[in-house]
């Protein structure tokens, strides 16, 4: 089973691919992060569909997960990345049944044991679970593993 866990985000949106094959073994295909120059936010959700829909054919993802939104001061920033996670949703959901969701504390939960974890504590936990070594940047690949990662603990604990 491939995952693909999305960490959303109107300047970085980071993605990660993990795969659970048959030997229960866990392994990173691939991971990175996208950059949308533009402000406007009807081009970059635009943008997502042409700079996504290849990663998606070239890797037959299986499932996808998306990160919620988190609390923020800013009510204009979580209005414009409420808006651009809808579209990415909707443009998810024509090719996928359901696209699975996890709020930060979920995911810090679940790699950390905590829910007050860091973003430097999931990065770590990210690492440990995939046995990389070299460090990864920027953060947002490694929340949108941790997203994947944190569906793929929640898949197997349904199965047991």
């Amino acid at each position: 089973m491939k995952i693909l866990g999305i960490d959303p985000g109107t300047k970085n949106l980071g993605y990660g691919i993990i795969e659970f094959n048959s030997k229960k073994e866990v392994k990173l295909i691939k991971a990175g992060v996208v950059k949308f120059k533009e402000t406007d936010l009807q081009h970059n959700i635009k943008s997502f569909e042409k700079l996504f829909e290849p990663i998606l054919e070239e890797f037959h993802v299986d499932e996808v997960a998306m990160e919620t939104i988190f609390f923020a001061f800013n009510p204009k920033s979580v209005i414009k990345l409420a808006q651009f996670r809808g579209a990415i949703l909707a443009k998810l959901l024509f090719r996928y049944e359901k696209i699975f969701e996890y709020s930060p504390l979920e995911i810090k939960k679940s790699l950390t044991g905590t829910g007050r974890g860091t973003k430097q504590d999931v990065n770590l936990a990210v690492k440990k679970f995939l046995s990389i070594e070299e460090e990864i940047k920027p953060l947002d690949i490694s929340d949108a593993l941790g997203v994947a990662i944190t569906h793929l603990n929640s898949h197997l604990k349904k199965e047991c």
